[in-house]
């Protein structure tokens, strides 16, 4: 079997494998916490990752990218939240205030094009 293999920076891999290999994924991002934000961020991409998991996907490439990209914008926007709650520096509380309004934007866009051509969520 073929496996490609990326190391991170935190000692762990990502594993590329064929899309023919069923490998069994854990249901949520394993990080460790060192403080209060990083537990809410880890919690902010488990839901992340429960949600997708649950997806069905029907093959209709538009259609499933903006049910998957909904989910991957609103944990994004929960991640900058927290950024704006335990944050220090300006600079990253103004880069996460542009995110939460620029993710929230292409969620409702969207969210307004599932509903039109594909009566998602009407």
């Amino acid at each position: 079997m073929l496996a490609l293999g990326l190391a991170l920076g935190s000692g762990a891999t990502i594993v590329a494998r064929p899309p023919s290999v069923a490998v069994a994924q854990p249901s949520a991002m394993q990080m460790q916490s060192h403080s209060a934000g990083d537990s809410e961020m880890n919690a902010a991409m488990d839901r992340m990752m429960q949600r997708m998991s649950a997806l069905k996907l029907t093959g209709v490439q538009d259609r499933d990218f903006m049910l998957m990209m909904s989910l991957h914008h609103r944990s994004a926007v929960e991640m900058a939240g927290v950024e704006l709650r335990r944050g220090s520096h300006p600079e990253l509380k103004g880069l996460a205030q542009n995110i939460i309004k620029s993710q929230k934007q292409e969620i409702s866009q969207m969210q307004t094009w599932l509903k039109t051509w594909y009566k998602v969520g009407s």
